[in-house]
């Protein structure tokens, strides 16, 4: 065999697909913690001496020593195709079909295709002989036709794997539609080149096609980064997030969407993708309209019913290129059930204690008035019985008369505390309903005029929550001194917003008093105490303007929530 290798131009493009192979391989190596680095390493290796194989054979001028480099590129048919199908299914994240035993079964076709080149000699199962046309031409055994078979069918199944993974992930589609253009030209120049076809000869067209093939993944590896660890950790913390992610088109129809989000809807991916937002979420029809207004950047939504209802905070973001057109809409859902029961208990444990609290203070209330008249009773009870013993008839008659007063006196302020306590519903309560409620009631019950001025601004979000009970209860006791104790034909309830404060008037044209005069006994007749110490509780002031013969004006001051201050600023 003569080893004489002769200059030829043929081998240019031979060498020059091994080197730019080389310089491939140096790249992808230095990423081989990526997964699918290391097999594309290998295979773009195995590829560099079937191309250094293909050089040298069209140097070579003796026969025996170009039919012995055709074999030697045969040896790096079967590797190539196997560690790029091991390539694909990492690259994929389908590694976990890579056990060891489908990697054991994989190795046995290149290595038996290895066994037998050698053994050629003996059998022919792989070449049945060789001719010479200006270049070498096989005559292909039985055996080399199964094994072409089988790299076809490692071929077939690594473009399905592509297409699966292109329509799939779009973070892959140009790497991929990369790499899927490329390997027609692949499968077509070896078919070629097999077939004893070549349009190129004496050149082979596989390392040709292949030549190309490594420029897509080039392009994919430089351009579109198919290695960088950003995209891939990106996905990997999509896929990973407790928060649901759902991606829209303009047209608002789900495009992707990860395994959260999967699990919240409780829905596979096939049937979500492709379906309308509002398909998805039946019950928020006019979640299009939240996506159409940049201000409802985030609302909150139940999915389920029930103890099993679950509550997730929906987060939108609109989608724009680099030049700020729309591509669509990304939405986050973030799971806020713990909190929305948190919440839930909270409240019910403020209710029960504000109802403790509110038992208290009618408790004392019933004890400084109810109680009081009860002992009245009790005494007076007893010096009739005496009275009657000792046989003073008139002096009885006058003492049960007003003993009679007494009663019907303490039963209408009963009747009326208990009307007043039952001002609305408890799950639809509002202050100032209620308070307009109470002040028709007392109009109609007493003939008593009433006025209610209210001013633009003032709401029911006004005030902290809970002030408005503690207001109310004020107020209808102040209403109660003005017909009990100032006999008033007219009163006048005015809401005024000031500094961080509203005011509330509550004024009568009774007969009045002298405040300094009944300071003592004010908190007996006038519950004044009562007044203060709820006026406290919600950080508020009652202050008492009063004059005999001028009437009496009850004058409120409580803070008003933050919010409400802002926006008047």
């Amino acid at each position: 065999m003569d080893w004489h290798y002769p200059y030829t131009p043929y081998m240019l493009p031979m060498l020059a697909s091994a080197a730019f192979t080389a310089a491939l391989v140096l790249y992808v190596w230095r990423r081989r913690s990526v997964p699918g680095a290391l097999p594309l390493a290998m295979a773009m290796l195995f590829t560099m001496p079937w191309a250094v194989g293909a050089a040298l054979e069209l140097a070579a001028v003796d026969l025996p020593a170009k039919i012995f480099w055709v074999k030697f590129q045969t040896v790096w048919r079967l590797p190539t195709v196997t560690a790029l199908l091991w390539f694909v299914l990492e690259y994929a994240n389908l590694g976990r079909w890579l056990t060891r035993r489908i990697l054991t079964l994989l190795a046995i076709p290149p290595l038996l295709d290895l066994l037998l080149i050698f053994t050629n000699d003996a059998h022919h199962w792989l070449w049945l002989g060789f001719s010479f046309e200006g270049y070498v031409r096989p005559v292909y055994g039985s055996g080399n036709w199964i094994l072409i078979g089988y790299a076809y069918l490692l071929a077939v199944l690594r473009a399905i794997i592509l297409l699966w993974l292109f329509a799939r992930s779009p973070l892959h589609r140009w790497p991929v539609g990369l790499i899927l253009g490329s390997q027609p030209l692949t499968f077509t120049a070896y078919l070629l080149d097999v077939a004893n076809r070549n349009p190129f000869a004496p050149m082979d067209p596989t390392i040709l096609a292949l030549t190309i093939a490594s420029a897509a993944y080039a392009l994919a590896l430089f351009r579109f980064r198919m290695f960088d660890p950003i995209p891939v950790a990106r996905e990997t913390v999509i896929e990973q997030m407790r928060e649901g992610m759902l991606v829209l088109d303009t047209r608002q129809r789900i495009v992707d969407l990860n395994r959260a989000a999967e699990k919240i809807l409780g829905l596979p991916v096939a049937r979500v993708k492709g379906c309308h937002a509002v398909q998805v979420l039946p019950a928020y029809r006019d979640l299009s309209a939240r996506l159409a207004d940049p201000l409802a950047a985030q609302f909150e939504i139940s999915i389920g019913t029930g103890h099993t209802a679950q509550y997730y905070a929906l987060h939108l973001s609109p989608l724009k290129d680099q030049r700020g057109f729309p591509l669509g809409h990304l939405i986050l859902f973030h799971d806020v059930t713990e909190q929305q029961r948190a919440q839930a208990q909270l409240l019910e444990q403020q209710r029960v204690v504000a109802t403790l609290q509110e038992r208290e203070r009618l408790a004392r209330e019933l004890h400084d008035s109810v109680g009081q008249v009860l002992g009245y009773v009790s005494m007076q009870a007893q010096a009739i019985c005496k009275r009657v013993h000792d046989g003073e008839v008139v002096a009885v008659e006058a003492q049960l008369t007003r003993l009679a007063e007494v009663a019907q006196d303490a039963h209408d302020d009963i009747r009326e505390s208990i009307l007043s306590l039952r001002a609305c519903p408890e799950q639809e309560w509002s202050f100032l309903v209620a308070l307009k409620q109470h002040l028709d009631f007392f109009r109609d019950h007493y003939g008593i005029h009433t006025e209610l001025s209210i001013p633009a601004g003032l709401a029911e979000q006004t005030f902290e929550p809970g002030a408005g009970v503690h207001l109310l209860r004020v107020i209808q006791e102040a209403l109660t001194n003005a017909h009990k104790h100032g006999h008033a034909r007219c009163v006048q309830v005015a809401f005024e917003l000031q500094e961080g404060q509203a005011r509330i008037v509550v004024a009568d044209n009774g007969r009045g008093f002298d405040p300094d005069q009944h300071s003592t006994s004010a908190g007996d007749h006038l519950g004044l105490a009562l007044m203060r110490e709820r006026m406290g509780l919600i950080d508020g002031q009652v202050t008492i303007h009063s004059r005999p013969g001028a009437g009496t004006q009850v004058v409120l001051q409580v803070p008003i929530r933050d919010e409400v201050i802002e926006e008047e600023r």
